[in-house]
């Protein structure tokens, strides 16, 4: 049986010279939505639909609106270009809480961009290649005044050993965790990314 599984909206943006996929699944309130953020060249649907399933996952527990975007290589400012899509769609309003899911280069994106955007109070940074940018996440890190702001490693990610450097910051809003047994994907051991990012985000 063909899977019919898809994003209520799906949305295609051709911006200077790259390409940026959006996924939306609608919910029922503008109070708070959820935004994740694919690594390098990763789809707004993400490897084997991961960004999807959990999407709809959690508009089905919590009822808010889940969007996700790929991550293509490009300069421009691509938490800016999705702050501007959740307005046009009409789900980013005055009150609206945004809580932040990156993975990979979408980790790193979110941490150094998204802090410029007040609505997003509370940050899921999976896995952000600390080598790249070291100083500039690390900035972000200790700048940041939301609700909450937690770093998660695979313990063997090839960025784990970087976790120290966070940890300069850590305190009551900011974290971070290592998950053991896991790679760069957190590909082992049927790891369920639906309940971690509920775990460490939305409760």
């Amino acid at each position: 049986m063909q899977n019919t599984l898809d994003f209520d909206k799906n949305i295609i943006c051709n911006v200077d010279d790259c390409c940026i996929e959006y996924g939306i699944v609608f919910g029922n309130t503008q109070k708070e939505l959820l935004l994740v953020k694919a690594g390098q060249e990763g789809s707004a649907r993400g490897y084997q639909d991961k960004y999807l399933k959990l999407a709809h996952r959690i508009h089905e527990k919590y009822g808010i609106s889940v969007v996700c975007s790929s991550d293509p290589s490009s300069e421009i400012n691509q938490m800016a270009h999705a702050m501007q899509i959740l307005e046009n769609e009409g789900l980013l309003v005055a009150n609206t809480q945004v809580y932040f899911a990156g993975f990979s280069k979408g980790a790193s994106i979110g941490c150094i961009q998204g802090t410029a955007f007040p609505q997003i109070v509370r940050y899921l940074l999976v896995n952000p290649p600390m080598m790249i940018n070291t100083i500039k996440i690390s900035r972000a890190a200790k700048n940041f005044n939301g609700e909450k702001m937690t770093f998660a490693f695979g313990s063997d990610d090839p960025s784990v050993g970087f976790a120290d450097i966070l940890r300069l910051h850590k305190r009551e809003n900011l974290s971070v965790k290592i998950i053991p047994d896991q790679d760069h994907n957190l590909s082992r051991n049927n790891f369920d990314l639906t309940e971690f990012v509920e775990r460490e985000l939305l409760q």
